[in-house]
């Protein structure tokens, strides 16, 4: 499942969380990229960003490397093995032993075990690199963009995730970064088209479709590519503030919301994006699709907003407890698992009804 959370609260966590390489040595820090994370009692209460399903598992993702697996829908955690420490954003699982998650300072993880063990595959100084060797490759005009992340070092953020089939996934982030595996994660490739189509804009969000994806990013930032990341293409831009996620509907539907309440709805084809109204101004930070072309939002302030029409209205509804959230995630009793600021909480079935 996609996260979506909004790029100033992941960059502010970087400045806390990302530590720049350098020796460890004494009175200097170990870099956050070898230094594993930490066991902690109170890892399921702090800022969680994402979560995903692996067969009758969930894994969560959060600050400080932190990755927790449940194996009673979201009741109880324990915290996997993890050899980074930086803020984690995103999760997904192609089957029941084989997952993803990525983070900031460029991070790509991967797992075998179902969750409970993660190997690095990437980081922001090799991703720099192969940007350059693609924009030399293809005699692009994005080489010195590409150079200049490799001067930047390990800094920018992935911020979604998206397991595409076996083996194959693509990772989206911070400057319209964006790469593709197709080989269980034995090599990641870089989109240019993903640089140029977004202008080098955020990527927050994605989600598939079945031509392809759609992208949600700052500055109205809206898009569509192809399965394989080589043709981004933008989209009208209904506002001018940032989008914190996208939801493809089972009806061929479009659903994007970000700043300050607002949400948009696309039918399609020729169609235009039409405003949908929702009482607030809180900023919505996660969304879910639910059976029966229900969709639950959820925003800054903790609120949920739920659609039995698909996304056409919406009415508040109440989380168990109240706190920002990143990501939703459908229960098999009913319940949607709420993760954010303050760990977990969940929306009760008999409340989306």
């Amino acid at each position: 499942m996609v996260k979506n959370i909004t790029i100033s609260v992941l960059l502010a966590l970087s400045a806390v969380t990302c530590v720049q390489a350098a020796p460890e040595q004494a009175g200097v820090l170990p870099d956050s990229l070898s230094q594993p994370a930490v066991s902690s009692r109170l890892a399921e209460h702090s800022m969680l960003s994402d979560i995903a399903r692996a067969g009758q598992r969930l894994v969560t993702v959060g600050v400080r490397g932190h990755i927790l697996y449940s194996d009673d829908e979201g009741r109880s955690w324990q915290q996997a093995q993890v050899p980074v420490s930086v803020t984690l954003t995103g999760v997904c699982f192609t089957d029941e032993q084989h997952g993803w998650v990525v983070g900031h300072r460029g991070v790509i993880l991967a797992s075998g075990d179902a969750g409970q063990t993660w190997h690095l595959q990437l980081d922001g100084n090799r991703a720099a690199m192969a940007l350059v060797d693609e924009a030399r490759k293809q005699q692009s005009d994005l080489l010195e963009s590409a150079e200049m992340l490799v001067e930047d070092g390990a800094d920018k953020p992935f911020l979604a995730v998206h397991c595409t089939g076996v083996g194959q996934a693509i990772a989206v982030g911070a400057y319209g970064l964006a790469f593709r595996t197709e080989d269980g994660g034995q090599h990641w490739q870089p989109s240019l088209a993903a640089l140029s189509g977004t202008e080098q804009r955020h990527i927050n969000a994605l989600t598939a479709a079945p031509e392809g994806f759609y992208l949600a990013g700052e500055q109205g930032g809206l898009y569509r590519a192809d399965r394989a990341m080589t043709k981004v293409q933008s989209m009208a831009e209904p506002y001018e503030g940032s989008f914190f996620g996208v939801l493809s509907a089972a009806d061929g539907s479009v659903i994007a919301y970000g700043l300050r309440g607002h949400v948009f709805r696309w039918q399609g084809a020729d169609a235009e994006w039409e405003q949908v109204a929702l009482d607030t101004t809180q900023s919505l930070t996660a969304g879910a699709l639910l059976e029966n072309r229900a969709i639950l939002l959820a925003d800054a302030a903790g609120a949920g907003w739920y659609s039995r029409d698909g996304g056409r209205s919406f009415r508040q509804v109440e989380p168990q407890s109240r706190f920002s959230f990143t990501a939703l995630m459908p229960l098999q009793d009913g319940d949607v698992l709420a993760v954010g600021l303050r760990g977990v909480t969940r929306f009760q079935a008999t409340d989306l009804e």
